[in-house]
C-alpha cells in the first residue's frame, strides 16, 4: 500500500522525507504568495496550493485566503489518483503539521499507509476534504492544540 507524509516545507529542499521513489506526488500547501520550496527529489508529480492555516471562524481579510471547498475537492481528487496508482504521497505545509497534517490525516481514513509523523490536523481542511469524500465528521470537533506538548515531550 502507498503511504503519505507530512512534512515540513524547509524539508523538502533538503530532502528531510521518506524516499518517495519514482511514482510519487508532492503536495505543496503555501500561504497565498509565501515561499514555495523547491524540491530536493525528483516527484512524479507536484501539486500546489495556496491557503492559510485558519480554521472557519477566523477572521481573514479575504474569504479566498482559507482552504475552499473547490481546493479541498481536489486535494480529495488526488489523493484518489495516487492510491488507484500506487503512489506516495509527500505533503508539505510551512510548518508540517496542520494544513499537511489534515491531508495527511484524510488519506490515511482512505487507506495509505501511515508513516506516523506528528500532526495536529487543520479541522477546515479536514472537514471540507470530508465532506467532498461523502463522510460524516462532527463540525463540534475541537483542535488538538495540546499535542503539541506531545510533540515536544513537554509536561
Amino acid at each position: 500500500m502507498p503511504w503519505i507524509e507530512n512534512v515540513a516545507a524547509v524539508d523538502i529542499p533538503k530532502g528531510f522525507h521518506h524516499a518517495a521513489g519514482p511514482n510519487s506526488m508532492l503536495i505543496s500547501i503555501s500561504d497565498p504568495a509565501g515561499w514555495k520550496p523547491v524540491a530536493f527529489h525528483d516527484f512524479k508529480e507536484r501539486h500546489n496550493f495556496e491557503f492559510l492555516d485558519v480554521e472557519e471562524n477566523d477572521h481573514v481579510l479575504e474569504e479566498e485566503m482559507k482552504c475552499s471547498q473547490e481546493q479541498a475537492n481536489e486535494l480529495v481528487w488526488l489523493l484518489q489518483h495516487a492510491l488507484e496508482n500506487r503512489m506516495n504521497v509527500v505533503v508539505h505545509c510551512t510548518a508540517g503539521i496542520c494544513r499537511s497534517g489534515a491531508v495527511t490525516e484524510v488519506g490515511v481514513m482512505m487507506g495509505f499507509d501511515d508513516t506516523e509523523k506528528f500532526r495536529s490536523p487543520n479541522l477546515l481542511v479536514k472537514h471540507r476534504m470530508m465532506k467532498a469524500l461523502g463522510w460524516t465528521y462532527d463540525p463540534d470537533e475541537k483542535p488538538n492544540i495540546d499535542d503539541w506538548r506531545t510533540f515536544r515531550s513537554i509536561d
